[in-house]
């Protein structure tokens, strides 16, 4: 049969079954000429329709993620990466400012190899601090992550495009871990330092990859102008990587939004088991608490969380985290273990679950606690974060007690 007489649902079956043969451990390449005999191209649309269906096959995530790059490697050349937009090319679009922070990552990576290698040779201190510095540039790959996670993944989701962002946030937390053992190895004065850091440099260039030939021609046909809005205002909430847009994205609309969410009243009280008050007072109130606040419904979907005071948060939310399961909210590693305590919630095996860890310069306690109505319906799960160390701080001076003056 000649390639272009395949449907797309006899193209989805041959490569779900090459995949499937490739994750048994069947020799990459027989898989790479069986594919190259179908695919003389393949668009990120099947890419991401071949993961969902690899999942409903008894594949995992982890299973897809620790094979992505053989993934990426098979399937790269024949990608269609062509995109159509040409607000994509404009200073302070989301696609423009990935893609500028993605050329300014490649070269921090090429400057800390640079001075590494010569630093490695040296003991120079005049080097090491060099070197230092453009290591501090590079970790603002972070906010680079972070940003799709929070802003980027969550409308994808909304949108049916499930599998890809679970897999690319795993292996954001790979890249994460290479990163930080390969700073621990320089710290340590490891032989394995320039080894490591190569291991996570050729991670970081592939993820590159990935973003530029896969994930923006995958989301390319289903995002809307309002989406990227959505990104761009949401976007300095995470900052941004070793460069700042050029400029404020300028969306050019020729229509009112629609709008999506009902309008409460600001006017009037709202009516409390214990007195009443305004919309204002209530948000003011809430925002004022010395704690980060957020509201899990019974479906485990994220219906509120408090914008604090102006004070750095914790955990950083945006208003993309409204409408999204929590679980999705959380790095894949940890899906189970979050599943499992609101599902201990929801059954009252625990009434609350708790964790706390140290920062560099913070000391924060987690809560999950269970919200029952006055009829034993469960009605969600309230989650309150704090910084506890200035109380600590004020338990551990001489004074225990302190009075009003």
């Amino acid at each position: 049969m000649a390639k272009e007489d395949y449907t797309m649902e006899e193209r989805q079956e041959i490569l779900k079954n090459l995949m499937l043969r490739l994750h048994a451990g069947e020799d990459k390449e027989v898989i790479q000429e069986e594919f190259n005999e179908v695919f003389d191209e393949i668009s990120p649309y099947e890419i991401q329709l071949m993961e969902r269906n690899l999942m409903s096959e008894g594949i995992t995530f982890a299973e897809i993620m620790s094979l992505c790059n053989v993934h990426a490697n098979l399937m790269g050349s024949k990608v269609n990466t062509q995109t159509s937009v040409a607000d994509f090319e404009q200073p302070g679009h989301p696609v423009h400012v990935m893609k500028m922070e993605n050329l300014a990552i490649r070269g921090a990576l090429d400057r800390v190899e640079r001075l590494l290698v010569n630093y490695l040779e040296t003991k120079d201190s005049t080097i090491e601090k060099g070197l230092r510095r453009q290591i501090s540039l590079l970790d603002q790959f972070e906010n680079h992550y972070q940003r799709k996670e929070y802003a980027m993944f969550p409308i994808m989701e909304k949108k049916g495009i499930t599998a890809p962002p679970k897999v690319m946030w795993g292996v954001h937390d790979q890249i994460r871990d290479l990163y930080r053992d390969f700073k621990k190895a320089l710290n340590d004065g490891k032989e394995s330092t320039l080894e490591e850091f190569q291991i996570a440099r050729d991670e970081m260039l592939e993820m590159i990859q990935k973003e530029e030939n896969i994930l923006i021609p995958m989301v390319e046909q289903v995002f809307h102008v309002d989406d990227w809005e959505t990104i761009a205002s949401q976007s300095p909430d995470y900052g941004y990587c070793i460069v700042k847009p050029e400029k404020e994205w300028a969306v050019k609309k020729s229509f009112s939004p629609v709008k999506e969410e009902t309008q409460v009243e600001s006017e009037g009280d709202i009516p409390l088991s214990t007195g009443s008050l305004s919309l204002k007072e209530l948000n003011l109130i809430l925002n004022l608490l010395p704690m980060e606040l957020s509201f899990v419904d019974a479906q485990n979907i994220v219906k509120y969380y408090n914008e604090g005071n102006g004070e750095e948060k914790i955990f950083k939310r945006t208003p993309s985290a409204i409408g999204r399961d929590v679980i999705l909210c959380h790095p894949p590693r940890v899906h189970e273990t979050v599943q499992t305590i609101f599902e201990q919630l929801k059954s009252k095996q625990k009434e609350k679950e708790e964790m706390w860890f140290k920062t560099q310069d913070k000391m924060v306690h987690v809560t999950y606690h269970a919200v029952w109505d006055e009829e034993g319906k469960y009605r969600g799960c309230l989650e309150y974060v704090q910084d506890i160390k200035p109380l600590v701080k004020h338990f551990e001076e001489a004074d225990i007690k302190r009075t009003l003056s």
